[in-house]
Order: structure tokens, then sequence, then C-alpha cells
């Protein structure tokens, strides 16, 4: 699909995802490494646990189907050799500090000025802007800047990141690589390149609509181990069972309550479940107990009820009944469990490479399903500068070569002309909803595509029916979240269960490139509304079907949402501390993973539609793109036999690593300190210099020990007596890496993100302005427009059906008489 693009990756750590998403949806990667190799080959784990640089399970995860060549780029020679790439590539990512490379003459502007078709994306802890990016950062702080760490782990300890692997780094990077991609397909317009800034902190902050919750008047979540607390009311939603851990996703409102009602029912059967509880109204007790109506007892009984029923039934009895009673429950896996699930190995998810005699190691498969032409990975690693003598620069930028023979993408009818948005042209129709797919092609929308959104009043989008709400107002139109996910987007609303309905349906998708859904596995074909329906009507029609398991295999009939992907995906494992249960990462986090496999999928399948004229069917599994992100340890536990152990903020690579207290209510401040600056943190702290200069460099497991409790208790003590703000600035004056663990209102106070508008105020029809989250990537010459917030149900319907399809106002009129438009 993208076989016709060169990308070179010089991206030290594990940003190196970016480039496997691209190469793992056709591009030439060519990772550029300093003559020792990149820092991914020095990390754990290695195979048998031997450090060797080509056996890191961290660099094998995420550099198969790579090409490797060396160019110590800090030397003449090497700046020279990485010039010469430039000049026939496409695309270049890097994770570089803020500055480096342009130090060294690699900036943007020299790249452009040797190539200026050259596409480069700058990964960051803090983005390339703004008064914090210079700022020394890791995964830990970034998260912690993001608000996602706040909102994880157990409300009486520290917060805690996602362990076993760093999760920011991967997350930005999956938004560079779909960034990248959308500024290629602008290139192929103008001729032209530019920089894409990505910061780690922004790219965390996507399922957090909850940071906007002061500037709203909304009450903001508070952490709950495996749930969330809102307004005081604790929703959990890990379980421990008869033989290990569920999740059950009991909760309230109009999507979720038939499923609880079905839990219940089934509770009442084994005589759990009272009267009182068989007679709760579950789709409007939430709102009865947020608005004062009726005391929040009842539901904190609710949960304690679940609680007693589920610690009764084994994972086994509770996994079928999630099939046999259609509940929203699912096992919560261990990494070794991914290896042996039958449904991964029907859908042939797994790639097994044998990298020794009689050795195999087992890679995650193909990024989505696609129903021509897929993808295929080469499925080697390669050595350090292996293809040091078979790549040239003799190459032609693949975007360049189309801008000079004036073909225009797709649909896009017109040249680009300064200030068009890259996307401007390419048109949308979406029938999904809740988070994943929807905030994906809201980053269609951001770049400027036409994006209508199709709801039906009496089944609207279950995000507008979830918190945080304006002014804790819950009409359908004033949900802070529905508006981060569907910020750009038309709405039409339109019954489909009217006869009436299928011709507009089908007008749709005559105009659409691109259309996406994400019912029950089964229910577009069943409803007329399938790949082979909507192919014959329009033969360049893209099709995206996203769904918790994907659309085939024995689990695929699984309803569900994220918070059920993660624990089937092995999140919940491995998040939180060694002496108490998951507490798993925060929200339906399957959510927030799967839209940069979205957005990238979608943009190779346009390009291969350019080539060939043809659209695709593509099958999302939000499981399968979530264990993209947990590579290394799937590959630890398929060569090594082991399974990552919750360890709260500790890491095998830095220490002190942790979350510590700060003055104030629940307030906290991150610190990762690298071996070479533990003496700069034992004086900062009030230690002294412990009189070595090279920090905790050559010291024994037993000292190092030693002084890491003595500065920890000594860092909490010091922290305790400063605000977060102090205690960061502090510390990154002397060059250690610490960054406030922000809370919602700490989001909106945060300069680093007022700088770069993270937070922005926009038209909505409803309320008049909405707050909402700015895109996460920033392009230098055609920046992401957001112009409106979510839309009201229905509020584009003349719109869409006249200026878009062309109906005359006596068609819109009839179908409204009708009540197709409901």
């Amino acid at each position: 699909m993208l076989q016709h693009y060169r990308v070179l990756d010089l991206c030290q750590g594990i940003s190196q995802f970016a480039g496997y998403l691209l190469a793992s949806l056709g591009a030439e990667v060519i990772a550029v490494e300093p003559p020792g190799g990149v820092r991914s080959r020095h990390l754990g784990p290695f195979v048998d646990d031997e450090p060797d640089p080509e056996r890191s399970l961290t660099h094998w995860a995420f550099n198969q189907g790579k090409r490797s060549v060396t160019a110590d780029v800090a030397g003449d020679a090497g700046r020279r050799r990485l010039l010469e790439l430039v000049r026939g590539a496409d695309a270049l990512i890097e994770d570089a500090p803020v500055g480096h490379l342009a130090a060294l003459g690699l900036g943007y502007d020299e790249l452009a000025a040797v190539n200026p078709a050259i596409v480069h994306a700058s990964i960051t802890p803090y983005g390339s802007t703004g008064p914090r990016s210079s700022w020394a950062g890791s995964d830990l702080t970034a998260v912690a800047g993001s608000g996602f760490l706040h909102a994880s782990g157990d409300k009486d300890r520290a917060p805690v990141r996602v362990s076993g692997v760093p999760q920011s780094f991967l997350q930005a990077a999956g938004d560079a690589a779909a960034a990248t991609l959308i500024a290629l397909r602008e290139a192929q317009r103008s001729g032209r390149g530019q920089h894409v800034d990505v910061s780690a902190m922004e790219s965390m902050t996507h399922g957090q609509p909850q940071n906007l919750s002061p500037r709203v008047n909304a009450n903001p979540i508070d952490r709950l181990a495996g749930g969330l607390s809102l307004g005081g009311i604790d929703v959990p939603m890990m379980f421990p069972c008869a033989d290990g851990n569920t999740i059950c996703v009991a909760l309230m409102g109009v999507a979720f309550a038939p499923y609880t009602q079905r839990l219940v029912e089934w509770e009442a059967q084994e005589g759990f479940a009272d009267e009182e509880l068989q007679a709760v109204d579950w789709e409007t007790v939430a709102h009865e107990v947020l608005s004062g109506q009726r005391s929040p007892e009842i539901i904190a009984k609710s949960f304690a009820t679940h609680a007693r029923f589920l610690a009764t039934k084994s994972t086994d009895e509770l996994w079928a009944a999630a099939f046999d009673r259609d509940l929203l429950i699912t096992p919560s896996a261990l990494v070794s469990d991914l290896l042996t699930n039958p449904h991964f190995a029907h859908r042939g998810f797994w790639r097994d490479v044998e990298f020794e005699t009689g050795r195999t190691a087992r890679f995650c498969g193909p990024l989505a399903g696609f129903s021509d032409d897929p993808p295929q990975r080469a499925l080697t690693v390669p050595q350090l500068g292996a293809d040091d003598d078979l790549i040239g620069a003799e190459r032609r930028p693949y975007a360049a070569a189309v801008a000079e023979r004036g073909v225009v993408p797709g649909s896009q009818a017109e040249p680009s002309n300064e200030g068009t948005l890259p996307l401007t042209g390419l048109k949308v129709v979406e029938f999904s909803w809740v988070i994943a797919t929807p905030s994906a092609v809201r980053i269609l929308a951001d770049y400027g595509a036409t994006v209508v959104k199709v709801e039906t009043a009496s089944r609207p989008d279950t995000m507008r029916t979830v918190n945080p709400f304006v002014d804790e107002d819950p009409h359908p139109d004033n949900s802070v979240g529905y508006g981060v996910y569907n910020a750009g987007k038309r709405s039409l609303s339109l019954d489909l269960s009217n006869p009436q309905a299928r011709p507009v349906v089908e007008d749709l998708i005559r105009w659409a490139d691109i259309v996406t859904e994400s019912w029950a596995p089964g229910a577009a074909a069943r409803m007329g509304f399938g790949y082979d329906d909507f192919s014959t009507i329009n033969p360049g029609i893209i099709m995206l079907s996203s769904s918790l398991l994907g659309q085939t295999g024995p689990y695929s009939k699984l309803a569900g949402y994220g918070f059920m992907a993660a624990a089937l995906a092995g999140f919940y494992e491995i998040t939180g501390w060694p002496d108490r249960g998951p507490a798993g990462p925060y929200g339906p986090y399957t959510d927030f993973l799967a839209p940069r496999v979205i957005v990238a999928a979608l943009m190779a399948a346009l390009e291969r539609r350019d080539r060939t004229g043809t659209g695709c069917c593509i099958d999302v599994s939000q499981t399968e793109s979530a264990l993209h992100y947990l590579a290394p340890a799937i590959l630890d536990a398929s060569i090594n036999g082991r399974d990552p152990q919750r360890c709260g903020n500790d890491d095998p690579h830095l220490s002190p690593h942790g979350v510590y207290p700060s003055s104030g209510d629940d307030q906290w401040v991150a610190i990762a300190c690298t071996d070479e600056r533990w003496s700069a943190l034992a004086a900062a702290v009030g230690l002294g210099d412990d009189g070595d200069s090279e920090g905790a460099v050559g010291w024994d497991q037993p000292e190092r020990r030693s002084r890491a409790a003595q500065i920890d208790a000594a860092v909490s003590a010091w922290t305790a007596q400063r605000s977060t703000t102090e205690a960061a600035e502090a510390l990154q004056s002397v060059g250690i890496d610490a960054y406030p663990v922000n809370n919602a209102q700490g989001c909106c106070d945060d300069p680093q993100l007022q700088a770069r508008e993270h937070h922005i105020e926009v038209p909505q029809s409803h309320r008049g302005t909405m707050w909402t989250q700015n895109c996460r990537t920033r392009m230098s010459r055609t920046p992401a427009v957001v112009r409106r917030g979510g839309p009201c149900l229905g509020e584009d319907n003349y719109e869409v059906l006249t200026e878009f399809l062309g109906y005359e106002a006596d068609r819109v009129a009839d179908l409204a008489a009708a009540e197709v438009l409901g």
C-alpha cells in the first residue's frame, strides 16, 4: 500500500513504533543508526536475559520489517550520508531532544534545502515549542503532564503508570505516523513537505475530556483502581472472581442499562440481587443520584452486590455468560494468556519467526485486515548496518514526482493553494460511535475532510450520554466528551430502520470516499449496508469496520467497550502495585490506542485507491491494535516465558523513578532520574553531594539499592514541602526529569499546554461555544483547524441533503414528513 514511500527512521527509543506502523503498511523504512546502534538495541529484555544489541526484544518489537544503515550524524561524514539519504526520501521521523538536530545542521530547514518535499516529524516529551519544550522528559513525566497519570491507580496511593511497556512515546509515535501520511498526501498536491511536531504529553491527553471539566463547571473524575469515581460515586469495573480477575461493565445510562439489567436478573436468580436492585431503572439512576433525587447508596449497593456475586464465579463461567447472557464481562488476561488465545490464532494474528535453530519468537501480526492487497511486513529485524552498502540516494521522492505531474490525489479536484488543508476534498460518512473510530475520524476533519456523522435520535452516539457535561446538564448536545471526539463534523439524523432512509444512505455512499462503522460484527451486512452492498454502489469506497475483536473469529460477536478490550489485551494485570490487585490504566484504554492505527490504515487505503481506482474493506480489531503497544512484553513471554509484573512506578532503567507527594491534597510530582544525575538529585533534596561526580555509575547492586532507598525517602520529604511546580522547576534547573502530575485543573493551568493552545473554545450550536481539545499534532505549513464543536443531533440535515447530495427542498420536506430524519 505504501511501497512507493521511503521513510528514514532516526528514532533512538520506542518512538520507532512510528516507522514500524509505516513498514507494516508497506513503506520502505530505513533505520539510520549510530555506529554503536540506537538506544533500543541496548534495552532489555533480551533473549535469555543476555545483553546483546542484536537480541534486544524491545528493539525487535518495533524494528521488524525495516532496513538498517549506520551514520554518525554528529560527524561531517555521517551528516553528509544522512543528507544524501534525505535527498531521495519522502519522510524522516526522529525523537531527538528539541534543537539537537538543528544544532548539527540537520533541522527541518536544512533538510528541506536538500529535499523540499521532505516531511520531517519530531517526537518529543512536551513538543518542539512552548516554555517547557526544552525540559528533560521521559515516559513518566509525559504521562504526568497529560492528566492521564493522575486518573490511574488506587485513590489512597500515588497515581501509577502502565508498567512493563512505557506508553506515552508509543502513542506519540502513532500520532506521528498518521500525521506523516496526512502531510505526504498534501505534498502530492503542493510538492512541498513540512515539519510535524508531536508531543508525547499531548498524545496522552487523547482519552482525557475530563481535563476540560474545570472550564465547563463539571465534576472532575477521581482516581479509582479498576474503575473511576465521579462526584463522590465510585464506579468499579475490575472485580476479583473465583480464579482471577474480571472486568464487568455494569454502568448506568441508555447505552449500558440493558446489560446491567441482565446482570442483575442473573444475580437475582441466584439469590444475590434483592427487590430494590431489581426495581432500579439503570437508564436514569445515575442522573437521579447526581441531581440529588436519590441517595448514592443504591449505586454503592449495586456494586457491592456485583462484587459478591462475581467472586463466586470462575473466569470461564463469566466468559461463557458474556455470550450466553449478553453481558459486558471479560477476563483480565496475563500477557502469556494472549499467546494461547484461540481467537487470535483463528484470525492468524501471530507471526512466528525462527531466530535460531528450534526456537521461535512470536511477533504481532497485521495492524488491520484489508480485503484487497493486504500489506506484508517483512518478518526480519535488521542487524546493525546490514544495508550500508545496499541503499543509495538515486531516487525521486514520490510526492514530488506526483506534484510535478499535476495529478491530484483521489477526489481532491483542485491543486493545493497556500493554506489549503491537507485533506480538503476528502469526504467521509461516519456510522461509528463512542470513542475509537470517531476520534480517528475527527483527525481527518481537523485536517480538512468533510465528515457527515449519521445518528438516530432513538439511538444517538453513546458519548452524548457520558460525563462531563457543561454545568452538569445531561443534555445530549452538552457532553464535553462527545464534543472532543466529534468536533468539526456535520450531523445527519437518519432513522435507518425506516425503509425510506436506504436511498439516502446509498446517495451518501455515492458521494463519499470513506465510510466507517462500529456496529456489532455482521450487523452492517444484515442491514444491507455491508461492503459488498456499498462497493456495488461506489467501487472506490473505502469501508472501515471497527469492533472489539474484529469481524471474524470465535469471539467476534462479543459486544463491549474499551475497558473490556484492555483487560483482554493484558493491560490491567500489568498496571498497579505488586502488593495489590490490578488497577488497570484509566478509562476504556484500547479506545485511546486504536485511533492511531485507524488513521494510518485509512490513509494507506487512500494511497492504494489513488493507484488502482478501487476501494477496500478494512477490519480493525481494537484488541489486536492494542497488542502492538505491548509487543516487547509479548516477545518476552514467548521467548523467556516471563509475564510482566505490576511494579508501581518502578523502572528497570531509571532510579529514583516515581511519583512523590507535594504540598496540597492529592498533589504529586513525577521524577525520573538517570544514574548520571544521582549526585545532582541528592544535592537538590538536601543530602549533599555524595562524592561521586558520576552519580550511580559503577555502583554494585547492594549499594545501588541502599542509596536508592535513602534518596527515595529524602525526595519524598523534600517534595512534600513544595508545590508541584516548585519541585519540578527546581529539579529541572539541575537537569533532572520532573513534571507536575496534573489533575484536570492542572491541565487547564499548565503553561506548556496553554502555550500550545491545547484547550480551545470553538463555536457550538447548543451552547454558543464549547471547550474542546485541539489537534494533537502540529504541522508547520498546513496546521489543523477546528472550526466548530461537536454538532447537535441533526443540525446539518438540510445542508447535507441539499448541498452535498443535491436534493431539492421539497424532497427534504418529504423525508422529514415521513420521519426519516429522526
